[in-house]
């Protein structure tokens, strides 16, 4: 496997209080540790919510799920939402089988991550 997962904030101002990451490489045991830092490091103290685009990432074993889960905490702790989008088949089934794909609110695409996050508001 890789030794690398690549963070990169990828934010559009039209998202407002949402920060907007994409994952590229391969997420395992050797690099877990590195990429929590990583994505700490970018979410920062932001209070909003958090779109993670997966398209990218082409591999993540248990340990890669236990760094969503400790992130996803961390951004429920300030108030916010997390969805991850884009996600590989393979990876998107494990989602399911493991029922945490409810807990991250899948999204097939970021615009709809975001309608997720923001519902539009009845006229």
């Amino acid at each position: 496997m890789s030794a690398t997962v690549r963070v990169t904030d990828v934010s559009d101002p039209a998202a407002q209080e949402t920060l907007l990451l994409a994952l590229a490489g391969e997420l395992d045991y050797n690099n877990a540790e590195r990429f929590h830092h990583d994505l700490q490091d970018a979410i920062g103290e932001s209070r909003g919510d958090l779109v993670i685009d997966l398209t990218e990432l082409t591999f993540c074993d248990s340990t890669g799920i236990q760094s969503f889960l400790k992130t996803r905490q961390t951004v429920q702790d300030r108030g916010g939402n997390i969805v991850l989008t884009n996600l590989h088949p393979r990876l998107e089934r494990l989602f399911h089988l493991t029922g945490l794909a409810q807990a991250f609110g899948i999204q097939p695409t970021v615009a709809d991550a975001l309608k997720a996050l923001r519902p539009s508001q009845p006229s």
